[in-house]
Order: structure tokens, then sequence, then C-alpha cells
């Protein structure tokens, strides 16, 4: 798949941007080590030892690298227990995405304390839609490598920025019931002057994440207006959706492919059968991905 795209992120107002620096501190994402490491990830003659080695210099992102390494989503033959085995087994594009990962885990971390139960609800949606992702990226066949994760956990990461941007309204912009309309950004821009796609994209954009992430993320509602990335931004808003019902619903059983329009996006974009084969194990799909999230989460 590719790495790149022609699509910019969004511009929003200016006092969003004022507010989102003085709550998060800063509006840099990447730390210095992170950001060395992502330009040896980027190119795609990468070595993974220097990789590794540049990783080694921050604890933190070594040990969430190496968690999401030894995941059962990732099912390593045997557990991984050198950060240089685990660039090795997982490939630079996966651990480009996990950088990023652990970055917006950092970021996370700065939401004010009043709405910290509700940063934790989002987190999880977040993993839940990412893990989803990846199982329906095999399912479906559609080859990404690693970017249907990472764009399925920051999809919704606009959210986790209005909490910082108005910590007091933010349940009143968003009241968090996952019963979510083509509506919900309409509201936002009318309440905040951007939606929650737009302000995470932007956010992405600003950090030079790569174009097909932001895309992803800014058009996760709008698969069919991402342009040449109308794959990846549909595989996750169909994950999305289940992860929706499973939040609201608080189970796996009664969910209906049928009515995912993301879905039948991808079943008319070159992906046979998509709702149909959805459909079959989608009820399995949702059972499984609640322990696997949580088990990611934890470190």
């Amino acid at each position: 798949m590719s790495e790149s795209g022609a699509i910019p992120g969004p511009s929003i107002p200016d006092f969003l941007i004022d507010r989102l620096g003085r709550g998060l501190g800063s509006l840099k994402m990447l730390p210095a080590v992170a950001q060395e490491a992502l330009e040896v990830a980027n190119s795609a003659d990468c070595d993974l030892v220097k990789l590794a080695v540049i990783i080694q210099k921050d604890l933190r992102l070594t040990t969430f690298i190496l968690r999401l390494a030894n995941s059962t989503l990732f099912a390593p033959p045997r557990p991984i227990a050198s950060l240089h085995q685990a660039v090795l087994f997982i490939g630079r594009r996966k651990a480009r995405d996990f950088i990023i990962t652990s970055c917006l885990e950092s970021v996370a971390s700065k939401v004010p304390h009043e709405v910290q139960e509700r940063q934790s609800t989002l987190w999880l949606h977040g993993f839940l839609t990412a893990i989803l992702a990846v199982r329906l990226n095999d399912l479906f066949q559609l080859k990404f490598q690693g970017e249907e994760f990472t764009s399925g956990l920051m999809h919704d990461f606009g959210r986790t920025l209005i909490s910082v941007i108005d910590p007091v309204n933010a349940a009143s912009v968003d009241p968090l019931d996952f019963d979510e309309t083509t509506s919900i950004e309409d509201r936002e821009r009318a309440m905040l002057g951007a939606s929650h796609a737009e302000i995470a994209a932007w956010f992405a954009a600003h950090n030079e994440l790569p174009p097909n992430l932001i895309a992803a993320i800014q058009f996760h509602h709008r698969p069919e207006a991402a342009g040449e990335n109308l794959k990846l931004a549909a595989l996750v808003a169909t994950a999305d959706h289940a992860v929706n019902y499973l939040q609201r619903e608080g189970q796996a059983k009664g969910y209906n492919p049928l009515t995912n329009g993301a879905a039948l996006i991808l079943e008319s974009h070159g992906v046979p059968n998509a709702t149909r084969t959805f459909g079959t194990a989608s009820e399995k799909l949702l059972q499984e991905i609640p322990a696997l999230a949580q088990s990611m989460m934890q470190g």
C-alpha cells in the first residue's frame, strides 16, 4: 500500500490551536528520539539494527514496542525479550506505527484530571478499533502493513483533543454515547469551529505524520472523500462502526454488518463480499477484541 497521498491536513481555527498549545504544553507530539527513529523508519531501505539502536535510547518507547510486539494480536512464535528481536519481527512499517502510537499515548496522558475517565473510555475505543482494523485487514486481504492499526487507534483522537480544548463543555460537545450519525461533525463544527476528525487530522499533519494516516483520520466519517486513501479510511470506518455498537450495547451479539455503510464502500471498491465476509466473522471478532485491547493497554 502507498505510504503517501495528495491530501493535506485541514485548517482549524487559531483559537483551537492556542487552547491545544496551552492544554498540552506543546503541540509537538514526537520527542527527539521518536523523531529520529521515525526518520529512519520512513526510509524504504531502513536499517533495522540502526532503528533498534535509536529506539533503545528511550526506555518508555522501548518498553511500549516490546509490549505491543509480544501481544496476542501480533502473535510472535515465542516471547520477544530484546528490542532488536522485536524490530526484526515487526519490520520497519509496524515499528514506525508503534512509535507513533507510543507518542500518542503520552499526549493522551496530558488531558485534565476532570476528564480522565472520559479519556480512558476513548483510549479503549481507539485500541478496540485498531485491533478490529488489523483483523479486518487480514479478513479482507487488503495488505496494509501496520497503518491500519495506527489509523484505527488515532481516528477519534480529536475527541481527546476536544477534552483538552474545552474540558468543561466536552461532554456537551461530545456525549460519548457511541451513537454516531453523520451529523456528529456538523454539531462539533457549530460548537467549536471544527470537527474531531479535522482537529485530529490537523494535529497529525502538524506533527508531519504520514499523509495516508492523516487522510484516514480526517475522512473516517466520509471515506469516499479520502481519494487514494479511500480503502484505509473505509477500513477504519468499518471497524469504528462495529466498535461503536460493542461499546454502546455492551455485547457483540446482534451486530448487523449490513448497517455498516463503510463496509459497503469497501465492497464497491474492490473488496468482494465485504459485508457477507464480515457478517460471518463479526460476532467472534467483537467478542475477542476486548481482551486483546486490555492486554495491550496494560503496561
